[in-house]
């Protein structure tokens, strides 16, 4: 067929796919490894983009490093992203636990999948997985498992906490899930529960596996961050001074600052020589102009009340060690990351009543179900007064990051033998 006789609306996306495959042609490479070796094709999309040190991109590092410390010498893990014209690319990961598009003679390298890879959706790539969803058909129909991450479905049980791109995306993504996934990995059971039955409700073709996998609790294993503020002399000072409450997130709506903050308010207020802290540690997000105003403007601000917009993982091991107790005021999770490693480092966990966290933290954590100012002022100050220090069996017993892999490694059915 010539240009000639191609309708005008499909040149597009001939030319795009004429380009994906000469640079397939051209730029496709094998492992460096025995040629009978199986791929692990890890999908980083965004973390290659940007890091911007979030909880997920901390599951990210700590997963693709410790999948690939695992493989032996019959399994490559071979991490990748998407690219605009040429499908999935190599990517690298740094010693440092930085991940980047690796390039040759400044060109892409494009990724040849084969029988019996396995492809992990470990990023997540909610706006960029729908862009993919010819490549993962292709690479099904020839016999590659496809198995994708899957967080928490907030952005569709809860679209009013999210910007509105935010919620269609990840209908788009779930769709591309019920077509074309063979396995969905949770990150708890209970978001395991909410996929199956969203799954349940979309899908008509048979239902993708989905199973869950126990996130790590050693910070230092995930290629933390690293890096202390100019002022750590004073924040050190201010840690010794007051019982500080340590808060951790995005500020946005379901993270609960805001009751935490009406909270506190009305607790200097009633106690003016209070030495009830609170440290918020968390970049701005969205909808919740309002409260970081006030966060900003607050009359306790940089008295009892600090909020830090950007912290490294160093900085955040040490604020674990320092307060008097972590609170997790979140009104939805799929998990919880801070609370376990919260609990890592000795520290006291005040938690929302959530299943999520019943899940992670059972007896571990204590637990708060009314929010409003006066009965939440009330339990902060009586729990801060009897706060129960984790046991070193209960920290021993925790899982790590090595755990999480060998958990995934098996659901991957890439075990080493």
């Amino acid at each position: 067929m010539s240009a000639a006789t191609v309708p005008a609306p499909l040149l597009p996306m001939l030319r795009t796919a004429l380009r994906r495959r000469l640079m397939a042609l051209t730029l496709s490479f094998e492992p460096a490894s025995a040629p009978d070796a199986r791929q692990l094709i890890v999908d980083v999309s965004v973390i290659v983009q940007q890091d911007v040190g979030t909880g997920i991109q901390r599951v990210v590092r700590a997963l693709l490093g410790r999948l690939s410390v695992a493989a032996g010498p019959d399994l490559v893990v071979q991490p990748v992203f998407v690219s605009r014209d040429h499908g999935y690319c190599r990517a690298v990961l740094t010693s440092e636990g930085r991940v980047t598009g690796a390039s040759q003679n400044s060109l892409l390298q494009p990724v040849v999948a084969r029988r019996g890879d396995v492809f992990l959706g470990l990023d997540l790539a909610a706006h960029l997985l729908p862009q993919a969803e010819a490549d993962l058909a292709r690479w099904r129909r020839d016999g590659v498992s496809i198995n994708i991450m899957v967080y928490d479905l907030l952005p569709l049980m809860r679209p009013d906490w999210f910007p509105q791109r935010t919620a269609r995306r990840f209908d788009l993504w779930l769709g591309v899930l019920a077509r074309q996934a063979d396995r969905c990995i949770c990150i708890s059971k209970t978001v395991a529960q909410m996929l199956t039955q969203e799954l349940a409700a979309r899908s008509a073709r048979p239902l993708p596996e989905v199973t869950s996998i126990p996130l790590g609790s050693d910070l230092a294993a995930s290629y933390p961050s690293r890096g202390l503020p100019a002022e750590i002399t004073s924040l050190r000072e201010w840690l010794r001074r007051h019982r500080v409450l340590l808060s951790v997130g995005t500020i946005e709506p379901r993270k609960g600052q805001q009751q935490l903050l009406a909270a506190l308010s009305q607790h200097w207020q009633a106690e003016p020589t209070s030495d009830i802290a609170l440290l918020v540690v968390g970049r701005p997000g969205w909808k919740t102009a309002d409260l970081q105003a006030q966060l900003r403007d607050h009359p306790e601000q940089g008295g009892r009340l600090i909020w830090l917009e950007g912290a490294s993982d160093e900085l955040l091991a040490e604020f674990y060690t320092g307060v008097a107790g972590l609170v997790a005021a979140s009104h939805g999770e799929g998990f919880g990351l801070p609370l376990i490693e919260a609990l890592a480092h000795g520290t006291p966990v005040l938690a929302r009543d959530l299943p999520v966290f019943r899940e992670i933290g059972g007896s571990s954590f204590d637990y708060f179900d009314d929010d409003a100012p006066e009965p939440l002022a009330a339990r902060l100050k009586s729990w801060l007064d009897q706060a129960r220090r984790p046991s070193a069996e209960t920290v021993a017993a925790l899982p790590r990051w090595a755990d999480s892999a060998a958990v995934l490694m098996e659901a991957l059915q890439v075990t080493p033998v």
